[in-house]
């Protein structure tokens, strides 16, 4: 088995689309048709993987995303008939970690859905050692492996997936600028679409997490036209 995904969705006929498409590809299918019965499943069940429609009759997929995100370390897949900039980078502020319009293609759906396990599983697996580090800057201290920050307070906070991938890669390039397409496939695991807003909404997350209040910090800089670069002081023990 190669997961198991959960599909949220209060279309009967979208659910028997999405498992028709998943399991022959190996995966196994949990399917929901509201908020409620979502919420009873992940209570029951472990998932790798939840495709979650942004539009439901009980509740709104938006809060059900931050519900997930709370309960559960899987990835997050939201589809929506809505399809407007504004839903997709709501959706990706609140933890998605990928955002498909209806109708959508089978072949790039399953595709997003491969690279969000791998990049999920991964951060499962990770432990202290060669496939992580620790490193200090400007008070802080990131652990890649464990995808967790601690504060200059002394305060932790958990990093999903990509914003520690994005923030691992930001570290790897110090002094440099990285081109948002890099951040992207680095972050993400695939290669950015011309219009996509995706790494600009992870940056956003990450500099929420890391600046203070007045933004004074100001850890991650934005080069117009070309991408972000770490601002930070990395700091020797």
């Amino acid at each position: 088995m190669l997961g198991r995904i959960l599909i949220v969705d209060d279309d009967p006929d979208m659910r028997l689309v999405l498992r028709e498409h998943l399991e022959p590809e190996g995966f196994e299918v949990l399917d929901a048709g509201n908020g409620a019965e979502m919420r009873a499943l992940i209570e029951q069940e472990d998932v790798d993987l939840v495709i979650l429609d942004l539009q439901l009759p009980d509740e709104d997929g938006l809060n059900l995303a931050k519900v997930l995100r709370e309960k559960t370390d899987a990835g997050i897949v939201m589809l929506t008939g809505k399809g407007t900039s504004v839903d997709m980078v709501v959706g990706l502020e609140v933890g998605a970690d990928d955002y498909m319009a209806k109708p959508f293609k089978a072949r790039e759906l399953l595709a997003r859905i491969r690279s969000v396990l791998r990049r999920t599983k991964q951060a499962r697996s990770a432990k202290p050692g060669p496939g992580g580090f620790v490193v200090r800057f400007n008070g802080w201290r990131f652990d890649s492996a464990f995808q967790r920050l601690t504060d200059p307070q002394g305060g932790d906070t958990v990093l999903t997936a990509g914003e520690s991938r994005l923030l691992q890669t930001l570290i790897d390039n110090l002094g440099q600028t990285v081109a948002r397409e890099t951040l992207h496939r680095e972050a993400l695991g695939y290669d950015m679409q011309s219009s996509s807003r995706n790494i600009d909404v992870l940056v956003g997350r990450l500099r929420r997490k890391l600046d203070s209040e007045d933004g004074r910090d100001n850890l991650i800089k934005s080069v117009r036209g070309i991408g972000y670069e770490f601002n930070g002081t990395i700091e020797q023990d």
